[in-house]
């Protein structure tokens, strides 16, 4: 087999741990197996050891993946030179792309069998959740937005969005990821969003959007 150059084995690392996040996201890892992890990523177990030297090696190069995400959300959504409006639709999308990348059982398996991975997620949580609390303190101050308890907001967005994001309530509620996605934009504006800015951005194509999100998630 040729040898792979490093920057192209890392860019095959990112792209097959991609394919293992639905699995992980709804089962965990801790009972998945090597072999298993190769049929979900389409590579035999001899091929995967091209790219990975064990199971935690996956598991931290998915848990790398959802941080570097978390970083560079995190620099839009601190950017003053970018508008409210589209910082918002950052803290969206980040709220969503984290249901994806991070459940809970997820993270709970990473606190069992690797605590300093956990350590080092749940540091670019923190450092998530504080960019988005001043992102929204600062939006409140400047008269942009409601006054609104922060943490609340920022609590809502994880629960409604981790059920928006399981496909048996979609199926239950006979809805699309689309239309439940752009719905909860649309009503998160209007509660967040003060009377006359929401009428500013009437026009903004929430499903336009909302498809840039989806797009990301099949890259997923």
């Amino acid at each position: 087999m040729r040898k792979i150059a490093p920057d192209e084995r890392q860019m095959m690392r990112k792209t097959y741990v991609k394919k293992l996040i639905h699995v992980i996201r709804t089962h965990g890892f801790l009972s998945l197996t090597i072999q298993e992890m190769a049929r979900t990523m389409n590579l035999s177990r001899a091929s995967l050891y091209n790219y990975f030297s064990s199971k935690e090696d996956i598991i931290m190069e998915l848990t790398n993946l959802c941080i570097d995400y978390i970083n560079e959300a995190g620099q839009t959504i601190f950017n003053e030179e970018l508008s409210y409006s589209l910082r918002l639709q950052k803290v969206f999308e980040q709220a969503v792309l984290s249901a994806v990348y991070a459940s809970d059982i997820y993270v709970q398996d990473l606190r069992k069998s690797c605590p300093h991975l956990y350590e080092k997620k749940m540091q670019a949580k923190k450092e998530q959740l504080s960019i988005i609390y001043t992102f929204y303190e600062n939006g409140m101050k400047a008269g942009f937005f409601n006054e609104l308890n922060i943490s609340i907001l920022i609590l809502q967005d994880e629960t409604v969005i981790e059920k928006l994001v399981n496909t048996s309530f979609l199926m239950e509620e006979e809805m699309s990821l689309k239309q439940a996605l752009s719905d909860y934009y649309a009503a998160k504006k209007i509660q967040i969003l003060k009377h006359e800015y929401v009428q500013n951005t009437e026009n903004e194509n929430i499903n336009e959007m909302v498809d840039c999100i989806l797009k990301k998630l099949t890259a997923v």
